[in-house]
Parts: structure tokens; C-alpha cells; sequence
């Protein structure tokens, strides 16, 4: 099966400056009136109406982003598989074609280069996608490891259309497709105004959702397409209060070439019976139990955590916020944070963030901090 073939033009993203890079999208996001931000090296929307507003729609009922800044490697060829195997955790080879996994990146000595999802798209031939940031740091990670990693960055814009709503949206978009009776971490293809892309069941929201691999040619058309059925266009702002009321990570907070799996509780992403990069380091780690532990925070006073707050109990140190921000379904600060494993406080216990020269009282609880269904 071929996939991702286009008979068209790619409509390329334009430079924004020398150094930062867009997507094929970036001029119909001014014209929809986004607030820009610089986001690894793109020119990415931060929000539209507002954080707030695009957070509960997508909670509440559909949202679209843009997140083409996401990585593409395709890896081919026995070999490759035998590579990309090599360089992450999950046991890729047992994949079925039509189904993805969530997968980290590590070193030798366990630190995680990035955290990715992977997509079989046939016998011999992957997907990989990796953080915007982190590209480069992968596709030498399945390089050492003997394998080819062709960067398709710039060939695919990503959208994700997220929320409790959005199977009804696809199928107004798209009549006819099986798409919405997908399991999740399940894709397929579809045509996408004349050009082959794929959907797939994948997000990062917490919500039902579809993260759509347009072709480049296209995504415009598409984005509209969403636009014009109501869909309401969402920014990162949004995506980072979403994934952090869910407890999911976020590489460079949750996880780091100094923050290990174990530490981050990801555990549940290493397939043990295979033969990774790290797994020595990792299960000597596993072991001896990693020296701190990812918690979650829900602040009950008024106040905000953000990366770095000191987290106290008995007026002592014992950890440090990684994300932190408002919860616009809870009404109130959440953070997630990295304590020492001895002593380290249970759900329901009382800790104290220091926000801003005061200490903000929360209750500690086990992620996710709101429950769905997806």
C-alpha cells in the first residue's frame, strides 16, 4: 500500500524569518485572528477567542489545531524496523499495519530523548512522530542504531479534531467513512479533497478525537472544510491546559534527558521482552526504584503553579512543579510535579506550592485530574 502519494504541488510552508519556520496554515491563522507565538522554532497560534473558551469547547464539544509542527520520520526496510525497534521502548515489530503506539526514546544511561507515537503504516514501513524540538535528536537515535530515517516534515500538516462531538463532525465532513468507528490508536486511509492522507484515533486532549495526516497540497482546503461545518479553531494554550488536566507529559517537563520514564510513571509505554537502548539503566532503575516520583497537585487555594515552584510539606522542600497552570474544568491552579520517592506524600495528602513569593495550599491526587471517556 502506498500512502501519502500526491499528484499535486505540495504548498510548502514560507519562512517566516531566516531562523523560524511555518506552516502551510500560518495565513489563514492571521486571517482567523491568532495571537503567534515561537514554539520550537515555528510561528504557531497560541489561541484565537481565547484559552479559556477553546479549552471548554473542546471539552465540551469539537475543536480543531494545527499541529503540524510535529515531526514525520518514515522509517522503511527490514533493517529500519530492526532500528526503530532498537530506539524506542515499545515493541514496534509486533505492531499491526493499521495501529500506533505511544513509544519513548532513550540513551544508554536511560534519559529519554523524546516521547513519540508510532504508526505501522505496512509490513516494512513506519511512522514516526516526534516533538518539533527533538526531530534531529530521533532520527539519529534510529540511525545509530543502524536504521534510515527520512524527514517528511514539511510534505503533512496535522490537525487534530478533538472533542466529545467530533465523530459527528467527520462524518458531516467526510459521509461515508468508517473513520469514526476506528478503536483508538487505530488509522486508516482517506481521501482527503482527491489526495490520500490517513486518520487516525490519536490525540492528545484526553477527548475522542482524530489527528487527520494531510497532505500538504491540501490542508488549507481541509482546515476550511472543519472552519466551515462550525469547528472552532483552538490553539496551544489550550492544548497544554487540556493534556495537563489528563496528567500526560510534556517533553521538557515531564520528561528530559534527566527525568527517566520511571520517574515520569511511564512505565506502562516499555515493553520489557524487547531490546531497547536504556533498558540496562532503565531496569537497574526499576530495581532499586527510581529516586523521585511524578505526582499531581490541585491547588485549593487561589493561586497558579508554573514549572520550577517549589513544592513543601512541613515547611520542608520536597519536590518541584514540571507543568503548571489553571484548569478551566476545575476552576482552579493544577500542576504536576517531580518529588523524592522516600516519604513521598499519597493522594489526598496536604502539600503547599510556593507561587510568586506565597505558598498555595492543594491536596495531592493520583492523575488524571478529570475523568473521560474516549
Amino acid at each position: 500500500m502506498v500512502l501519502f502519494r500526491s499528484s499535486r504541488c505540495s504548498r510548502l510552508p514560507r519562512p517566516v524569518t531566516e531562523s523560524r519556520r511555518a506552516t502551510a496554515l500560518l495565513d489563514l491563522h492571521r486571517e482567523l485572528g491568532a495571537k503567534l507565538t515561537e514554539f520550537s522554532g515555528w510561528d504557531m497560534p497560541l489561541q484565537y477567542a481565547g484559552v479559556i473558551s477553546e479549552h471548554r469547547a473542546v471539552r465540551e464539544a469539537v475543536g480543531v489545531f494545527d499541529v503540524s509542527h510535529l515531526g514525520k520520520l518514515r522509517v522503511r526496510g527490514a533493517d529500519g524496523g530492526q532500528a526503530l525497534q532498537h530506539a524506542v521502548t515499545a515493541d514496534v515489530e509486533k505492531l499491526e499495519v493499521g495501529r500506533a503506539t505511544y513509544a519513548l526514546v532513550c540513551r544508554d544511561d536511560g534519559g529519554c530523548v523524546d516521547d513519540i507515537f508510532v504508526y505501522r503504516l505496512a509490513g516494512d514501513e513506519w511512522l514516526a512522530v516526534p516533538n518539533a524540538a527533538n526531530v534531529g535528536a530521533v532520527a539519529d537515535c534510529i540511525r545509530a542504531s543502524g536504521g534510515r530515517a527520512d524527514d517528511e516534515w514539511d510534505r503533512w500538516t496535522i490537525l487534530a479534531l478533538q472533542g466529545p462531538s467530533s465523530s459527528e463532525v467527520f462524518e458531516r465532513a467526510w459521509p461515508g467513512s468508517e473513520a469514526p468507528g476506528l478503536d483508538l490508536h487505530s488509522w486508516m486511509v482517506l481521501d482527503m479533497d482527491g489526495e490520500q492522507g490517513i486518520v487516525a484515533r490519536t490525540g492528545y486532549t484526553g477527548e475522542r478525537g482524530f489527528e487527520l495526516y494531510v497532505p500538504t497540497s491540501v490542508a488549507v482546503e481541509v482546515f476550511k472544510k472543519l472552519l466551515d461545518l462550525g469547528v472552532p479553531p483552538v490553539g496551544l494554550g489550550a492544548r497544554d491546559t487540556l493534556r495537563l488536566e489528563m496528567g500526560y507529559a510534556l517533553y521538557g517537563h515531564e520528561l528530559s534527558l534527566e527525568i527517566t520514564p520511571l520517574e515520569a510513571r511511564l512505565g506502562w509505554a516499555i515493553a520489557w521482552d524487547t531490546d531497547f537502548r536504556g533498558k540496562a539503566a532503565l531496569a537497574a532503575l526499576k530495581e532499586q526504584g527510581p529516586p523521585r516520583t511524578l505526582v499531581g497537585v490541585r491547588c485549593t487555594e487561589r493561586g497558579v503553579p508554573r514549572q520550577g515552584c517549589e513544592v513543601l510539606r512541613d515547611d520542608n522542600t520536597i519536590g518541584t512543579v514540571t507543568s503548571g497552570n489553571f484548569s478551566p474544568s476545575l476552576d482552579t491552579g493544577i500542576a504536576l510535579a517531580l518529588v523524592g520517592r522516600e516519604g513521598a506524600p499519597a493522594a489526598g495528602d496536604q502539600v503547599e506550592i510556593a507561587v510568586r513569593g506565597r505558598t498555595v495550599a492543594g491536596d495531592i491526587v493520583k492523575p488524571p485530574f478529570i475523568k473521560r471517556d474516549r
